[in-house]
C-alpha cells in the first residue's frame, strides 16, 4: 500500500458522517411510501420505483465517478456530493416530479460516496482499513435503523416531509464537517498520470468474480429491505411490528458491520466469512418460507438476514482496499465492482415484486433470493483464491 499521506483532523469524523448519509435517505423512505403516495395522489406500487432509482444510479455512475475524481480529487468529489444529497433530498417533499429528480440527485450523491470512501481510506490510512471501514459500516447500518424505523413515529407526529427534511439537514452537517478535508485534496498530475490512473479492472478475472459477489449479495440485500415488511404483514405482523421489523435488519447486523472488516484484515483467505455469510442469509431466507405471525420469529429472521447481508457488503467494501496495491487500484476496482454490481442489484426488488404480483404468494420470490444467497456464496468463495486482483 501506498506511503501514508497528511489529512485532516476532521477526516475520520468526516467519514463517520458519511457512513450515516450512505443508506438513511434510502432506507427511510419504504416504511412512509403510502403517506407518500396519498401526499401525491399517486398509486403506491407506482412507487416502488425510490428504491430501484438509487441502485440504477450506484451501477450507472459509479465509473463516471471514478473518472470525474481521478480529475478533480477524491475529497472535492464527495463535497460536491454532499451538497447535492442535500439538495436531492430536501427536494423529494415538493411534489411527485421533484421526489424523482431528488431521489435520482440522491442516488447519484450516494454513488459518489460508495466508490471513494475506500479509496480515500487506503489512501490516507492505510494501516487502518480494517478499523475505520468498521466504523463507518457502523454509522451506515445505525443510522439505516434509525431511518427505517424513527419516521414512522416521526411522519404520526408531524409529517413525512418533516422527516425528509431533518434527513436533508444531515447531510448538510456532513457537508460542512467534510470541508476541511478540501485542504488535502489531490489530482490527477500529468507527470503522474499512469500512476494515477491505476489497472484497467475491466481486464481482471478475478475482479469479475468480486463483482459477482457485489452483484449477488446486494440483490439479496436490498430484495429483503423493499419486501420484508410486506412479508411480515402478508404473515399477520401489524404495520408498526412491520416497521419494528424492518428497523432491527439494520440494527442487529451492527456487531458485525464493525467485527468483520476488523477480522478481514487479519485474514489472508477470506473463504469462511464468505460462507458464514451465505450460510445465515439462507437460513433467514429459508424462515420466511413459513408465514408465522409471531414477531419474535420475525426478529430472528431480521437477525439472520442483517448479519448476512451486512457481513458480505462490509467484507466487499473491506477487500476493495485489501486486494488492490495502490488508491489507484482501489478506486478503480471500487467503481468497477459498484458499476454492474448494482445494476444486477437492481434486478431483485423488480423480480421478486413481479413474482409476487404473479403468483400471489411469496414462494417463487423467496426461491430467487435463495439461489441469488448460493450464487454469492460460490463467486465469493473463487474470488478469495488469489490475495490481490
Amino acid at each position: 500500500m501506498e506511503k501514508l499521506k497528511k489529512h485532516s483532523p476532521l477526516l475520520i469524523l468526516g467519514l463517520f458522517f458519511l457512513g450515516i448519509c450512505m443508506r438513511m435517505p434510502i432506507t427511510a423512505i419504504p416504511s412512509v411510501i403510502k403517506d407518500i403516495a396519498q401526499t401525491f395522489n399517486v398509486e403506491t406500487t407506482s412507487l416502488g420505483i425510490l428504491t430501484t432509482i438509487p441502485l440504477l444510479c450506484f451501477g450507472l455512475l459509479s465509473s463516471v465517478v471514478s473518472a470525474l475524481a481521478q480529475k478533480i480529487g477524491n475529497e472535492l468529489t464527495i463535497e460536491l456530493a454532499m451538497i447535492l444529497m442535500f439538495i436531492g433530498s430536501y427536494l423529494r417533499i415538493l411534489n411527485f416530479s421533484s421526489l424523482m429528480i431528488g431521489t435520482i440527485l440522491v442516488g447519484a450523491a450516494i454513488t459518489c460516496i460508495n466508490v471513494l470512501l475506500p479509496a480515500i481510506i487506503s489512501d490516507k490510512l492505510p494501516n487502518q482499513i480494517g478499523s475505520v471501514t468498521g466504523m463507518y459500516n457502523v454509522a451506515m447500518t445505525l443510522f439505516a435503523a434509525i431511518g427505517a424505523y424513527a419516521i414512522t413515529p416521526i411522519t404520526h407526529a408531524t409529517s413525512w416531509q418533516t422527516a425528509v427534511i431533518i434527513i436533508s439537514i444531515v447531510a448538510l452537517i456532513a457537508a460542512i464537517i467534510w470541508v476541511p478535508n478540501l485542504l488535502y485534496n489531490q489530482r490527477a498530475t500529468n507527470e503522474s498520470s499512469s500512476t494515477d490512473r491505476g489497472t484497467n479492472m475491466w481486464k481482471n478475472a478475478n475482479a469479475w468474480w468480486l463483482l459477482l459477489f457485489f452483484g449477488g449479495q446486494c440483490f439479496v440485500f436490498y430484495s429483503i429491505v423493499a419486501w420484508l415488511p410486506t412479508i411480515a404483514m402478508d404473515a399477520g405482523l401489524s404495520s408498526d411490528n412491520a416497521s419494528l421489523v424492518a428497523g432491527l435488519l439494520q440494527l442487529l447486523s451492527m456487531p458485525f458491520a464493525f467485527a468483520i472488516p476488523v477480522i478481514a484484515t487479519k485474514m489472508k483467505n477470506r473463504q469462511p466469512i464468505m460462507l458464514f455469510a451465505g450460510t445465515i442469509s439462507l437460513i433467514g431466507t429459508g424462515m420466511m418460507f413459513f408465514p408465522v405471525n409471531s414477531l419474535v420469529y420475525y426478529i430472528f429472521v431480521a437477525l439472520f438476514l442483517g448479519a448476512g447481508t451486512t457481513t458480505t457488503f462490509v467484507l466487499a467494501m473491506t477487500l476493495f482496499g485489501l486486494k488492490t496495491k495502490s488508491s489507484a487500484d482501489t478506486r478503480n476496482l471500487s467503481g468497477m465492482v459498484q458499476s454492474v454490481g448494482y445494476l444486477i442489484s437492481a434486478l431483485g426488488p423488480i423480480i421478486v415484486g413481479n413474482l409476487y404480483s404473479q403468483t400471489h404468494n411469496w414462494f417463487a420470490s423467496l426461491v430467487v433470493i435463495a439461489i441469488a444467497a448460493i450464487f454469492f456464496t460460490i463467486c465469493g468463495v473463487i474470488a478469495e483464491r488469489k490475495q490481490f486482483v
